[in-house]
């Protein structure tokens, strides 16, 4: 009598990596990366910019800031691009294209 062949066991899968999976095959993921960009808009901006802004939502790929100033959202302006480069390296969404100062 032969036994059977017994499977070779294989590493349990991360549940990080469960996760994704079922966002992305649902269409969360996106979502859920440009809702943390909002969360973490603090880390993101850095001290001296995270105190006169608040960010405030995400909207077509568009991230709405508030600034407490004219004179800050005029400064501000000159860093949009390092501010979404920080977006993807912090967060790893692709989707936020813009920035929007209010």
């Amino acid at each position: 009598m032969r036994l059977p062949k017994v499977p070779k066991k294989t590493a349990p899968e991360k549940i990080g990596s469960i996760l994704d999976s079922v966002l992305t095959e649902r269409g969360y993921l996106t979502i859920c990366k440009e809702w943390d960009a909002v969360a973490k808009w603090k880390e993101i901006a850095g001290p001296r910019l995270g105190e006169v802004t608040e960010c405030e939502r995400v909207e077509n790929g568009i991230l709405f800031v508030r600034v407490s100033s004219s004179a800050w959202r005029q400064e501000i302006v000159y860093l949009k691009k390092e501010l979404l480069d920080k977006i993807k390296d912090i967060t790893g969404c692709a989707t936020i294209r813009d920035i929007v100062f209010r």
